[in-house]
């Protein structure tokens, strides 16, 4: 999706699912819903890698900003203002179909062209083998023919591609393209054409013809029509070559072909394995070869070849009933622009994703009895997956029913085997009919939960959840390093009863990415610390209100607390389930559903454990992070620091295995740095914190609220004794002599001064001086946090005594981003890397900077150590200030 840049800064949303082809016209509200079980970094990223990240989160994922989370975060951003003026006008010109009525099915053929179409016999010959179902199929030798129903021209398809066997190329069965079709009729050609539902008008307003006219539909294949049936009621066309040449919403990304050097396609070595037709889709599967200068397996024919899987889906004769979003409730959304409204300007709408439920029984629904919906949500398990591991994912996707229930309705979800091919010989997982948890041999440590859905509506039709065989081996590094109060994460591999546990969790995680659930980041700041010690409690609530956060396992509880460590299918996970899927009966549009749905949203803001929080690049609200737990990050980071320190003390006997290598100690030695680094993160990611609570007008409170001084600086005298003052009981010398010949020390103090540079990131200074402007004396200023830094890390120019190689990295690190914050920033190749660094220097970032760094200077000047490596240190560090200053002061 990277290959197309206009989409992303003009549409910063996230896609429900990544293409390589085109982006998909869908804009999700706050995230993108790959990478979901990733392994978390264990160090914090720098300022200037979150930019990044920030950036090509947009990029990628079209990332709603997180400063404003209601509305319009172009119109809140001035860059994205600035970017959204130049690129608007190309936007535009480039543009994406609207939603036009059904075209006409073209003009009838006049006597010369009635010579160029055969008869039907001619055509389908006695050779062809039939297929019938939304249409024809029929195949002669290497030929393949459609029959199309001259009543399915001008009807929309979804077309879906994936990539179903690679050359060692990604993971068969991943989507690569999906797309919104139509047939149509022109003269004695069918057309394919590509089309959208971003910009729409109704048929009846007088600017839907100026909305179609600006948005030209892409034709992406014209074939000639070889004959008609004998009722002249269908159209027969070739589609051969459509499937054996390069065609590019079939074939792979641009990504894969430039990473590979692929060129064109080779004719001769490309051919149609199959094609069948089904009651709502034609299912297609080609082996299509092209040339390529780098080969991923090192081809001696410099070819690559790929198995592709097509599916052309029906889209539903009856729309459904699409249902507006709420800030306040955590859902991916498709986003339409609806020119015909009455507001005085282009107004967008977002709709949430959703499976269509509709109560079997409306009646006992409205007397408020559970019903069945009239179809469930039925996921079907891949042949593919480890027999052991099959009776755990249908119980992490089962674990959605108690949240449906809240909807209304009962057994709404459920989890099943594939027939057997002598049940059903046609049944295949790449059939876009069949929602399928897709197992993949890959030594990738994720799992990611996408879906197909109406780009009319946001109706899921389909969904694959890819699950990658190696996720085990994250979640063995997850639960070894967090939940050390449960006995079983003390040796290594563990039972298959825990592993299925393991298993269930990602499972239940990634179904609710696939019902149209975001992450929820500030749901697990809702348990107070303590109640994440209470056997009841956890028992009954988990480890955070909603499984959809990255709350993982409970680092918190203490061996003897004996607490279910295990997160759940929580409160606000049954809150948003009833709110995105509990039908109004009796509503005919989205504006008449607003008054019951506003209602319940408004019924939620009161509880905490219903609050909804998007997952951010640059941490700006501190209760809103990825893999915290509970409502003091300080509190629960003393509780985790004790934790590891009990998982350092039986780290090798829990990796112990006679006659193995070392790898399982490097790995579980490396989940311990890692849980060490997120949890002083998420503390050193207090300072300069807004807390966020979504609002709409009618709510009560505000949204925005700067976390108290008193906080931040508890913040800073937490690092001070966690961090800054060295955690040398995370270097076990029996441990790290079996895994390191150097690098040891350098790395732990790497993510020491990551921290450091976290605490005082110019975007947190930044904030920390609009506070000041706005509350005075009260808030936590710049110059407050640089005091409370140096009291932290200075103690020795007090006391006299020598420094270590921790702390001296501690003051290089310091005066660095000292002179980098009062030093005019030097241009850069990378305009994004500039754009989401802030840029501190015309403001008092810069003079306070500066004045540290001439007092820091004079007080280096004035210190005489006895240890000459620590006084030849300061020597250096006051050279450096000198010379920085000096420069400074041309600039």
């Amino acid at each position: 999706m990277i290959n197309e840049m206009l989409g992303p800064i003009v549409l910063p949303f996230v896609p429900s699912y990544m293409t390589c082809g085109r982006p998909p016209d869908t804009a999700p509200r706050t995230e993108r819903p790959h990478d979901h079980h990733r392994r978390p970094s264990s160090t914090l990223p720098s300022p200037e890698l979150a930019g990044r990240l920030f950036f090509y989160g947009c990029i990628v994922s079209r990332n709603s900003a997180t400063t404003f989370p209601h509305r319009k975060p172009l119109m809140r951003s001035a860059i994205l203002r600035w970017s959204a003026a130049i690129l608007a006008p190309l936007m535009f010109l480039a543009g994406c179909a609207s939603a036009p009525p059904p075209p006409p099915t073209g003009d009838k053929p006049t006597s010369e062209k009635d010579k160029k179409i055969k008869p039907y016999d001619k055509v389908v010959t006695k050779e062809a083998v039939s297929d019938s179902g939304l249409f024809i199929v029929h195949r002669i030798d290497e030929k393949v023919l459609y029959e199309i129903p001259m009543s399915h021209l001008g009807k929309e398809l979804l077309l879906v591609s994936r990539i179903a066997k690679t050359p060692q190329v990604g993971y068969g069965g991943e989507e690569n393209n999906t797309e919104v079709i139509r047939w149509e009729r022109k003269y004695d050609k069918i057309l394919l054409r590509t089309l959208s539902y971003v910009n729409v008008a109704a048929d009846s307003a007088p600017i839907s013809r100026a909305v179609r006219a600006a948005n030209f539909e892409e034709i992406i294949r014209a074939f000639a029509i070889q004959a008609y049936n004998k009722d002249t009621s269908a159209v027969v066309i070739d589609v051969t070559d459509m499937f054996t040449s390069d065609v590019g919403i079939l074939t792979p990304g641009r990504g894969v072909r430039q990473e590979y050097k692929m060129g064109g396609v080779d004719k001769e070595r490309s051919y149609i394995e199959y094609a069948k037709s089904f009651p709502t889709n034609v299912e297609v599967e080609n082996v299509i070869t092209f040339s390529a200068e780098a080969p991923s397996q090192n081809s001696a024919s410099k070819t690559m070849s790929f198995t592709m899987h097509h599916s052309m889906v029906q889209l539903p004769e009856n729309p459904m009933l699409p249902r507006l979003s709420d800030p306040r409730v955590g859902f991916f959304a498709l986003r339409q622009t609806d020119y015909a409204r009455p507001e005085s300007e282009a107004v967008s709408r977002e709709y949430i994703l959703r499976w269509r439920l509709e109560p079997k029984d409306t009646a006992a629904f409205l007397r408020g009895e559970l019903v069945e919906p009239i179809k469930p949500i039925t996921y079907y398990i891949d042949p593919a997956t480890p027999v052991q591991w099959r009776p755990w994912l249908k119980k992490g996707i089962e674990d959605w029913n108690p949240a449906f229930e809240a909807a209304g309705f009962k057994n709404a979800v459920r989890c099943i085997d594939p027939p057997t091919p002598q049940e059903d010989p046609d049944w295949s997982p790449e059939d876009a009919r069949y929602s399928v948890i897709r197992y993949y041999p890959s030594p990738i440590e994720n799992a990611y939960g996408p879906n197909i859905h109406d780009p009319r509506t946001g109706e899921i039709i389909e969904s694959d959840i890819g699950w990658f065989h190696n996720i085990m081996k994250l979640q063995t590094g997850w639960f070894f390093a967090q939940a050390v109060s449960n006995p079983l994460s003390r040796k290594i591999p563990f039972p298959d009863s825990l592993m299925g546990e393991l298993i269930r969790f990602v499972a239940a995680h990634e179904f609710g990415h696939t019902i149209g659930m975001p992450h929820n980041m500030k749901a697990s700041s809702a348990y107070p610390v303590d109640s994440l010690r209470s056997k009841t409690f956890c028992a009954k609530y988990g480890t955070a209100p909603s499984i959809m956060d990255y709350a993982r396992f409970n680092y918190i509880a203490q061996p003897g607390d004996d607490v279910d460590v295990m997160p759940k299918v929580g409160p606000y996970d049954r809150f948003a389930t009833m709110w995105g899927y509990r039908p109004v009966i009796g509503a005919k549009t989205s504006d008449e559903e607003l008054d019951s749905t506003r209602a319940w949203a408004k019924a939620a803001e009161a509880d905490p454990m219903l609050r909804f929080g998007s997952q951010q690049w640059m941490i700006l609200d501190p209760s809103s992070q990825t893999e915290d737990l509970g409502d003091d990050a300080i509190k629960a980071g003393t509780y985790g620091v004790l934790n590891l320190q009990r998982a350092m003390g039986y780290l090798l006997d829990a990796t112990y295995e006679t006659g193995k290598d070392f790898d399982q100690l490097a790995d579980s030695y490396d989940d311990i740095l890692g849980q060490w680094s997120r949890e002083m993160g998420h503390v050193a990611n207090i300072p300069g914190g807004v807390y966020i609570d979504r609002k709409v007008f009618g709510s009560d409170g505000v949204v925005y609220t700067p976390v108290p001084a008193a906080r931040q600086r508890a913040a800073i005298s937490f690092l001070k004794d966690y961090v800054f003052t060295t955690p040398t009981w995370l270097i076990d010398e029996k441990i790290v002599r079996l895994l390191a010949a150097s690098d040891v020390a350098s790395r732990l103090s790497s993510l020491q001064t990551r921290m450091l540079r976290t605490a005082i990131s110019s975007d947190k200074l930044l904030r920390l001086l609009d506070q000041q402007a706005r509350f005075g004396d009260t808030a936590y200023s710049v110059d407050k946090l640089y005091t409370d830094i140096e009291g932290a890390i200075l103690t020795e120019l007090q006391s006299g005594k020598p420094t270590d190689f921790y702390r001296r990295a501690l003051h290089r690190a310091y005066v660095q981003e000292l002179i980098d914050k009062s030093s005019k920033p030097a241009a850069s190749s990378d305009p994004f890397a500039s754009m989401f660094r802030p840029n501190t220097y015309g403001t008092d970032v810069r003079a306070i900077s500066r004045a540290r760094l001439a007092a820091l200077r004079k007080r280096l000047s004035g210190v005489k150590s006895a240890d000459a490596l620590t006084q030849a240190h300061y020597d250096d560090l006051a050279l450096q200030i000198r010379q920085a200053l000096e420069d400074t002061a041309k600039q």
